[in-house]
């Protein structure tokens, strides 16, 4: 690397290139050494190869520099759209005075050379297309598993625009559909939208941000739930206990639930708090949160027969990332969740007796995960999971496996 910077110095820059790649091949893996890659592609001209140097760079402490070079390539490679998106993103409130000073003179030119109604949205668009099996289909929320297998196709896509900036405050648009079909098994398909707004500030070492949302999910094409959310959070950039390169974030959530025709037993209202954060080492990722939940809901009763659909619930999850290399991730991922029902479910036994008990569910779930980077924007990735759900009703026990390939881009 030091013969890299050496030979960069002097103008020579295949050598320099040579000098990096062969520093990179003998096991360096170091933030200075991608960015001095994507500064040498960026010269000889080989924009996609200085895309995806810069690209390894995305969050970690070099980040807003990450998103000012990747500007400059996109603006090189002749795409102004593009370009922009990333010298918006560089010249926002969290970045460095002199990232942001440079993506500003960047935005300005562009300003300068279209129409005086021009101005950069801040957007950021995710679908994701895949394809899976599962071996013991879930039903509707809180009824345990159907016992029927199938292959299912899954459709997610997610966006969101800032639309409007003053100061350190963004008013942030955003939305997302989610679609999950089983061809075989038609009546298991489940859909949801969702669309909200949000604020964002700048406040102290981090960010808060105020969402409110709707959302309307169906179950066999009909009406299950439509949910009234308001979210408020506040993520540090760093946190105070795992230092440099790590992240974490504190929110609560509630909403008020309508549900759909033959669902009235889920109207109420739910309430969430959560903690997660994030610490990146030299090659691995680990991520971590904790989850409450609780639930208030209309529950079912009919006759003597009563099912309680409200549920209080503690949460943890863990999930561990290893970078093979520049391009591939693999990862596990395991969490525990234990539910406690609000009120004693009231069934009538296969003997024909009326028992009494409160429902609780222990629920043990492990993934190995794996990711591969074909491009600055389109990954290709694998996902198996198991799940086993021990409860209190023998009638709710079940084991559930799928598997699924799909294919993400990121805009």
């Amino acid at each position: 690397m030091s013969a890299g910077i050496e030979y960069f110095q002097n103008g020579e820059l295949e050598l320099a290139r040579a000098a990096f790649e062969d520093a990179r091949a003998a096991g360096l893996e170091s933030n200075a050494l991608m960015y001095n890659l994507g500064v040498v592609y960026y010269r000889l001209g080989e924009y996609e190869l200085a895309a995806d140097a810069f690209s390894a760079l995305l969050e970690t402490d070099s980040q807003a520099l990450a998103e000012y070079n990747l500007g400059l390539v996109a603006k090189a490679a002749g795409d102004q759209g593009v370009a922009d998106m990333w010298f918006a993103r560089a010249a926002a409130e969290s970045s460095p005075e002199k990232v942001r000073a440079l993506a500003a003179i960047q935005l300005q030119e562009t300003e300068q050379s279209l129409s005086p109604a021009y101005s950069p949205m801040p957007w950021m668009g995710y679908v994701s297309l895949a394809g899976g099996y599962d071996d013991n289909i879930a039903s509707v929320p809180a009824s345990g598993s159907s016992g029927r297998e199938g292959g299912f196709g899954e459709l997610l896509a997610a966006g969101s625009a800032d639309v409007y900036q003053s100061g350190d405050s963004v008013f942030r648009l955003e939305g997302a559909a989610y679609s999950r079909q089983y061809p075989s098994e038609p009546e298991f398909d489940t859909d949801v939208l969702q669309f909200g707004a949000g604020w964002l500030k700048r406040l102290g070492p981090g960010r808060v941000d105020v969402t409110a949302g709707i959302s309307q999910s169906w179950f066999d094409s009909d009406e299950l739930e439509r949910t009234y959310r308001l979210d408020l959070s506040y993520r540090l950039d760093q946190c105070p206990f795992t230092g440099t390169g790590s992240r974490c974030q504190a929110s609560v959530s509630s909403g008020i639930v309508e549900g759909g025709e033959g669902f009235e037993a889920y109207d109420g209202q739910w309430y969430q708090a959560r903690v997660k954060g994030r610490k990146d080492y030299t090659r691995w990722r680990i991520d971590a949160q904790y989850r409450w939940d609780l639930n208030a809901r209309e529950d079912l009763e009919a006759g003597e027969q009563f099912v309680s659909v409200s549920p209080q619930r503690h949460m943890a999850e863990l999930t561990f990332r290893f970078k093979v290399s520049r391009r591939w991730n693999l990862g596990v991922e395991g969490s525990y969740r234990h539910s406690r029902y609000a009120d004693p479910h009231r069934l009538i036994s296969s003997q024909g007796a009326l028992e009494s008990e409160r429902r609780i569910d222990k629920r043990t779930q492990g993934s190995l995960l794996t990711e591969y980077a074909l491009s600055t924007h389109w990954s290709v990735r694998g996902e198996w999971m198991f799940r086993d759900n021990q409860s209190s009703f023998d009638r709710y026990d079940y084991r559930r496996q799928t598997a699924l390939v799909g294919i993400d881009g990121v805009f």
